[in-house]
């Protein structure tokens, strides 16, 4: 008897050495919530994506944490990102949709709002590859790419760091067009009542946030695609140029693809540097599983969110990698064109 029972002992001993990090990580989220922080506004793209995701990511994490969201809009993208990297909780209950940001650091060198280094960022993935377009409302006279050289066209921006201001600035500079920027709207339904009003002729967004903010401006021909703000074409759009379509020399051509590689990020999902490995471990994970959910996908549908092309935590390093890998002379270049 006592032999059996050292033996039981032991092998409850061993079970509970195995399982423990499990369990540790199990009451952690059990006991906590996850925020995930948003830059954006109410009811725009980047706040009806974060939505979605938090109505399932919490189904895929052991202790099924509840999952809320809270809006942070500033900059395009540049007040959460801040937060993210240099307030926010390093325990892996504070996550955020910071947009297309990983390339600021390096074209906004010394720029005292720009405080976040990419490659230090903990990513835990993106919810899908983005694509980004052009549009002129309907009752503007702009009809096709051609006419961005022989006119000025008004755009709305957000901020700075957002494409809605870089795009329209880079094309500028490298490519010879003429917009005209009216920035510092807070999120993406404020720049489309702008474009309702005529306050603006337009303006460069995702494809999927254009038909999640205003749905029906694209069925209805309220919104018309002139280009497509790539350097690879969207198949439902075969006779819109892409910008680097509209590149004369291979300089130009080499610039357009660094603004625009950003964009193969798609909608990144960030953390803080330096949270617990095991918890970064739990929250990629629990991220990729969620992206390919059926559940989750069929939420996305039904808004009309594009989640094709999702990608992985080290998907998303491999992308900061390469971003932060480009030569020196194109950066300066593409960084420039963004004054």
């Amino acid at each position: 008897m006592r032999r059996g029972a050292l033996i039981s002992s032991a092998a409850a001993l061993a079970a509970l050495l195995a399982t423990g990090p499990v369990a540790a990580q199990q009451n952690f989220y059990r006991d906590n919530k996850i925020t995930v922080l948003v830059g954006g506004t109410a009811g725009g793209g980047f706040d009806i994506f974060s939505r979605t995701m938090a109505n399932h990511l919490g189904r895929f994490i052991a202790g099924n944490p509840p999952v809320i969201v809270q809006d942070m809009p500033g900059g395009g993208g540049i007040v959460v990102t801040n937060h993210i990297y240099n307030t926010a909780p390093k325990d892996g209950t504070v996550i955020a949709y910071v947009g297309p940001m990983a390339s600021q650091p390096l074209l906004n060198p010394g720029d005292s709002k720009i405080r976040f280094d990419s490659q230090k960022i903990t990513w835990i993935g993106s919810l899908s590859s983005t694509h980004s377009i052009l549009f002129a409302f309907h009752t503007t006279p702009f009809k096709s790419a051609e006419d961005l050289f022989s006119r000025q066209m008004i755009v709305a921006g957000t901020g700075a760091a957002s494409t809605t201001d870089t795009y329209p600035k880079i094309l500028n500079e490298i490519l010879g067009t003429k917009f005209k920027l009216i920035t510092g709207y807070q999120g993406s339904k404020e720049t489309m009542i702008a474009i309702e009003r005529g306050e603006a002729d337009g303006r460069f967004m995702s494809i999927d946030s254009l038909q999640t903010t205003s749905p029906g401006w694209l069925r209805d021909g309220w919104a018309r695609v002139i280009l497509q703000a790539s350097a690879t074409r969207l198949p439902e759009f075969p006779d819109v140029p892409t910008a680097r379509d509209l590149a004369k020399t291979e300089a130009q051509r080499q610039a357009v693809d660094f603004a625009f590689m950003q964009d193969e990020m798609g909608r990144p999902i960030a953390a803080p540097p330096g949270i617990p490995e095991d918890r970064k471990r739990i929250l990629r994970d629990a991220f990729a599983k969620m992206s390919r959910d059926p559940g989750f996908l069929a939420e996305a549908k039904a808004h009309g969110l594009e989640v094709a092309g999702p990608m992985t935590g080290d998907e998303v390093d491999a992308m900061v990698k390469k971003i932060y890998a480009t030569p020196k002379a194109i950066v300066e270049r593409v960084a420039a064109a963004m004054k």
